[in-house]
């Protein structure tokens, strides 16, 4: 086992496995390499040495150098390898911070989509001004609009649900490499309506109505990123489905399938742009023209969900068959494929 420290000329940590007893080492080391007959941390003999240069201060301490010489060799290419070892260190340091940021970006505009429904129904100041009666006041205020205090709920769940998708993503995608499914045998259709019911008010107000056929099939799958991928589906039904539409949404299976289509007149997507709509960060003209477009990970998302559930995503775009307000659409379909799940038969 080798422990080491790697410290740059400004002092920033480039690699540390060191534990306590190493430390004790490390704080008496003033050589650049010898044998110590007792380790404290694993006893016997090993070789350890400190190497300071301009560029940085490198401590090295292995059981596998047969002489001290070979040590000194191996910890000088190490201090050689420190600009090296700098560059993708910093990138991954990077890249963990475009995730946190993006996590904390997305939950603050969720937050204040909820404190704008919250003071919507309830306007800030009434409270402000009466907060010895709060209660009073709020009871005062929904009982004036029932109609609207229930789509207010309904809003609230839908970015509650959107806040839970953003956290489940971070914890099992971003965070690390070694993603943890907790997949279990589901009913389809109730976690589809699960999240399908907080939409209600956005599809309500575009006036459009989403037909949802009868269907019994279990599903084995990671309930938290599948709802991650059916929020990220009717999201988008809900932005680019055309007015005064109906969406279709059945299901269907096959020999190892079972697929949950999702069928409307929506946003019109180019042939050539079909090749690339689940990559990262893309979006169809159609939907920048509408200006409704967000960051361009939706589709991306939905088929990332599907796959790390050994599933996928299957999207059918037709030809233009009607234009409105200079906008095309086009009827469309998304298929989410799931793999069959075929209980274990007792003998």
């Amino acid at each position: 086992m080798k422990h080491f420290q790697i410290v740059d000329h400004k002092k920033s940590v480039i690699a540390d496995n060191l534990t306590d007893n190493c430390k004790m080492c490390l704080s008496h080391c003033d050589f650049e390499g010898k044998q110590i007959d007792e380790c404290p941390e694993y006893g016997g003999k090993r070789k350890q040495g400190l190497r300071i240069t301009n560029a940085s201060t490198c401590f090295l301490c292995c059981d596998e150098t047969k002489t001290t010489k070979l040590f000194r060799q191996k910890i000088e290419a190490l201090s050689y390898a420190v600009p090296d070892l700098k560059i993708p260190i910093t990138e991954i340091r990077s890249e963990e911070q475009k995730k946190v940021n993006r996590l904390v970006h997305n939950l603050t505009s969720i937050n204040a989509h909820n404190i704008q429904e919250i003071y919507d129904l309830v306007p800030q100041e009434i409270l402000a001004q009466n907060w010895r009666k709060q209660l009073e006041f709020i009871k005062e205020e929904i009982n004036k609009d029932i109609d609207k205090a229930a789509l207010t709920f309904l809003r609230i769940a839908k970015h509650n649900t959107h806040m839970r998708s953003e956290f489940s993503i971070y914890r099992k995608i971003e965070r690390d490499d070694n993603i943890e499914l907790d997949s279990r045998i589901h009913k389809l259709r109730n976690v589809l309506l699960n999240t399908l019911h907080t939409f209600f008010s956005d599809f309500s107000k575009r006036k459009i109505y989403v037909d949802v056929d009868e269907f019994y099939y279990k599903v084995k799958f990671d309930y938290e990123t599948i709802q991650v991928a059916l929020y990220h589906l009717i999201e988008n039904a809900a932005k680019y489905a055309l007015a005064n539409t109906t969406i279709y949404i059945t299901a269907s299976e096959n020999e190892n399938e079972v697929n949950l289509k999702f069928q409307m007149i929506s946003a019109h997507i180019k042939p050539e742009e079909s090749e690339n709509i689940l990559k990262e960060g893309v979006s169809g003209e159609m939907a920048r023209k509408m200006n409704m477009q967000g960051d361009g990970i939706g589709m991306w998302r939905i088929n990332q969900m599907m796959e790390i559930n050994e599933g996928s995503l299957e999207t059918e775009f037709g030809p233009i068959n009607e234009s409105k307000m200079g906008f095309d659409f086009s009827h469309n379909i998304f298929t989410l494929k799931f793999a069959k799940y075929y209980p274990q038969q007792r003998i």
